[in-house]
Formats: C-alpha cells, structure tokens, sequence
C-alpha cells in the first residue's frame, strides 16, 4: 500500500479517487458536501490540469511553487468560510488540514534546510486524509439522513437571506 503513495501513480489513483468522492458529493450531499467538493474540483483539478498544460508537470520541491501555494491558500480560505458555516463537523477538520498544507509552504519560504521528500510529504499527505474526511462525512450524512430524516445544512443563515426574511415582513 505504501508504495502507491511513492509511485508515479499516486497522482492518478488520487484524480480518480477525488472526481468519484467529488461526484458522490454531488449526488447524495447537501449543501456542505456539495461545496466542499465544488472548491475541491476547481481549485485541485480543474486550475491543476490548466497549470499542467502551462507549466511542466512537475512539482517545484526546492523553492515554493507559487501556484501550487496560491491554490493551497485560496481553498483554506473557502474551507474554512464553509467549515463555519456548516452544520458538519469535517469541514472543520479539512480546513485544518488545509492550514497545514499552507504552513508548508511557509515554512519552505522560510527555511532552506527542510527536505524536498518533506515539503512533498506535507503538501501532498493531507489530500488523502481530506478525500477520506469528506468520504466519511457524506457517509454520515446520508446516515444521518435515513435515521432523522432532513436537517438543515449549515448553522446560521447567510446575511442576504435575513434581508429577505425582513423584506416579506415588511410586505
């Protein structure tokens, strides 16, 4: 199983792994999941074959990959946004992994000494462990679902639907 992570396959069985956890988020979750699952696709999969196409295809393991870093800020951003929001709890545990991904890239910028295998380690690990939380969460969801039925998706309602709320009082 370990040499899965360390071939040149790792990235594949990872795409394929992501577009089918992606797609059963899309199908059977709610607002969360469906989310979730949006920023994994543009951010990881679509913005990374583009960067393929553009750049080599391989990762920059001696400097920081500006891009790579760019992206990995931009989806800890949202998750996090989501993960506040969410009435799940995985989300927050995704946008603390995210962080950690992020703070690999700082400590790249910050430190010459660290081992390309280690920056490499802590960039790509946390993706598998994501893709296994968000697997899990709409597990649990649909679970949830079947036993109690519906419940509401996200834990405080959004600004902009309190101003509608208020304007049909008004009417």
């Amino acid at each position: 199983m370990l040499e899965l992570f360390a071939s040149e396959y790792r990235p594949l069985v990872q795409d394929a792994l992501a577009y089918s956890i992606c797609l059963a988020a899309f199908i059977w979750g709610a607002g969360p999941e469906r989310a979730i699952a949006a920023v994994w696709l543009i951010f990881f999969e679509v913005t990374g074959l583009l960067y393929d196409g553009l750049v080599e295809p391989a990762y920059q393991l001696e400097t920081i990959d500006l891009f790579l870093a760019t992206t990995d800020v931009c989806v800890g951003l949202l998750w996090i946004v989501i993960a506040v929001h969410a009435n799940r709890n995985y989300p927050l545990f995704m946008a603390a992994l995210q962080l950690l991904v992020v703070s690999a890239h700082v400590a790249r910028g910050l430190i010459e000494a660290i081992a390309p295998i280690a920056y490499a380690v802590m960039v790509i690990a946390p993706g598998w462990l994501q893709l296994l939380l968000l697997a899990t969460g709409l597990a649990r969801h649909l679970r949830r679902k079947r036993r109690y039925g519906a419940y509401r998706d996200w834990r405080v309602q959004a600004p902009w639907m309190l101003l509608v709320q208020t304007r049909k009082k008004w009417s």
